[in-house]
């Protein structure tokens, strides 16, 4: 656990007696109390009089201290038993705030790279309510697993009873994840879902077949959007590094993500940084490079200039949403109109996050959603809500906005491994839970290290086994990614190492800007295996049929007079 010192607490009873199914896996015992100082954290059993009907035993949490950050101030307990990979564990509890306090509940991987099975972000109410939560765990030996509740995001009073962590056996989908996962099953989808038969009619003037025409097909882009985010592009820059940055990007990717966060984008009140962004927008449309923007509405990098009040931070929302999806009509044609809604309320000093906190985050992101469909009306703009979450809190609030009719146009899903790579299960799996509201799913924010993972406000470098190890991962997970029919974009961040977010080695490029291991590979995904290029002639009812990867071509047919034609065409 990330902390300076911890104490602990004996509560006996917490859990019930042990059931050979479910098995608990929680022992009546010791909670430890974390925190940087004694200051920051009181910890006390619930008197009686104050736990929930039926509930037996609870703690009481005095958080006297905010703390940045906010996970340093917990209580935890560790899991005794080894768990077997596949199981599926029930995590519940009770809580309540009477200064209704945010809380992160997470039963975690014990140090790093800390990877949750469930991840509970909430806001606690001043009456006691149940939470509760599922994943699927890995491997874990005794004392490698353990349950956290952070709770230093603000001052205040949390009560917590009935916490209970079961075994439920091995999960069901495990199984069918890992046979979905298997090489052979990820190329016959690929096959199935990426490619189509793409065939050339030859006529003459009259319409009369023409057998014998020799036919050439070149792809020239991908209807699949390969990404990453161009933060760092300056079109105006002429040094060699810019120029190897700006070239490596074109010759790859067809998508990139531009950077609209409120706080950098008008850092002063009206100072808005158009030109910049103007003139990236342009490098990536006469390059081909459809764009992204993101993000028009998030709880972080907020102006220090606009309110924390909701109600004067709304109509300032809504004026820069339609703003800037107007000023870039026909421009920028994907929007993530809102991020991370699960989280935002954990930061309520901060205009979107006390607007969340208060109406919760389905109605924010549908309003902000309503803001967007009226600003792009006339467009083909494709708008999404994209979040880190991929628990059943981001289920939940996908639902609630099904239920209201107000889905997004795409789901976008975050997957940072700084900590570790996910298991292809995992992908598979997290692809599969949010297929099911019918909306394409586009992976929105892809990190993969070459190299150890940085401390905070340092940063680390590639080595050569990273890049092999990174390299590796790359080519599986994208395979897996493009052989399911649900997903439609992948966006790496970031491109290269050269201001990499967080310090971290987390490119496609090295800090000089010459190519990782992973981007060759991927080249030879995008560019090669995955890329169509055939010739051949047409047969006697002047017909030529190549089975292609879905995307654009250009065809060029000539006759047995020399006489050629060239066309352009679509697939599917």
């Amino acid at each position: 656990m990330r902390l300076h010192c911890a104490a602990a607490l004996w509560l006996v009873g917490m859990a019930a007696a042990c059931h050979a199914q479910p098995r608990l896996l929680l022992p009546p015992g010791e909670w430890s109390a974390v925190r940087p100082s004694a200051e920051h954290l009181r910890v006390s059993v619930l008197p009686r009089e104050a736990l929930p009907p039926r509930a037996k035993e609870g703690l009481r949490l005095t958080i006297e201290r905010r703390s940045d950050p906010f996970y340093a101030v917990a209580v935890l307990k560790d899991v005794p038993h080894a768990i077997k990979p596949g199981t599926r564990v029930r995590f519940t509890f009770l809580a309540r705030s009477r200064t209704q306090n945010p809380m992160r509940a997470v039963v975690e991987k014990v140090g790093p790279p800390y990877t949750p099975v469930i991840d509970l972000n909430v806001v606690l109410t001043p009456e006691w309510k149940r939470y509760t939560g599922t994943g699927v765990a890995p491997a874990f030996p005794p004392m490698g697993m353990g349950v956290r509740f952070q709770v230093g995001h603000q001052e205040g009073e949390v009560e917590l009873a009935d916490i209970t962590l079961t075994d439920e056996g091995p999960d069901p989908e495990a199984a069918k994840a890992r046979e979905a996962v298997q090489p052979e099953a990820v190329e016959k989808r690929i096959r199935q879902y990426r490619t189509g038969v793409l065939t050339v009619k030859v006529v003459d003037k009259a319409g009369r077949p023409v057998s014998g025409a020799s036919v050439s097909v070149e792809q020239t882009r991908h209807a699949f959007l390969f990404g990453c985010n161009i933060f760092v592009l300056n079109p105006s820059d002429t040094s060699e590094r810019q120029k190897a940055y700006q070239e490596r990007f074109a010759a790859l990717l067809n998508y990139a993500t531009l950077p609209f966060y409120w706080g950098s984008f008008e850092p002063q009140e009206g100072n808005k940084q158009y030109e910049r962004l103007d003139a990236m927008a342009r490098w990536c449309r006469d390059r081909g490079i459809l764009t992204k923007g993101h993000p028009l509405v998030w709880h972080e990098v907020y102006p220090r200039w606009a309110p924390a009040d909701p109600d004067a931070a709304i109509p300032l929302l809504e004026a820069r949403v339609k703003e800037i999806i107007h000023h870039y009509k026909g421009l920028v044609t994907y929007w993530d109109v809102l991020n991370e809604a699960n989280n935002a309320a954990m930061y309520p000093q901060t205009g979107v996050g006390a607007w969340i906190k208060r109406d919760g985050p389905v109605q924010v992101v549908a309003t902000a959603l309503k803001w967007a469909r009226e600003a792009s009306k006339g467009t083909n703009n494709v708008l999404l809500y994209n979040d880190f979450n991929i628990t059943a809190a981001n289920v939940e609030l996908i639902r609630g906005l099904q239920q209201r009719r107000m889905l997004p146009d795409a789901i976008g899903i975050q997957s940072h491994m700084h900590g570790g790579a996910w298991p292809m299960e995992k992908v598979w799996d997290t692809v599969e839970r949010f297929a099911v509201f019918g909306k394409p799913i586009h992976f929105t924010e892809v990190t993969v290290l070459s190299g150890p993972a940085p401390s905070p406000g340092q940063s680390t470098e590639t080595t050569p086994e990273g890049e092999r190890q990174q390299a590796d991962y790359v080519e599986r997970f994208y395979s897996v990614l493009f052989s399911h029919p649900a997903v439609e974009a992948i966006t790496w961040w970031d491109f290269s190492d050269w201001q990499a977010w967080q310090g971290a080695p987390a490119g496609f490029l090295r800090k000089d800007m010459s190519p990782k291991p992973a981007y060759e590979r991927l080249m030879g995904l995008i560019k090669g295996r995955w890329w169509t290029k055939g010739s051949g002639t047409t047969d006697r009812a002047g017909s030529y049929r190549v089975r292609a990867y879905q995307g654009d071509y250009k065809i060029v047919v000539r006759d047995g007079r020399g006489r050629t034609k060239t066309v352009e065409a679509r697939l599917p």
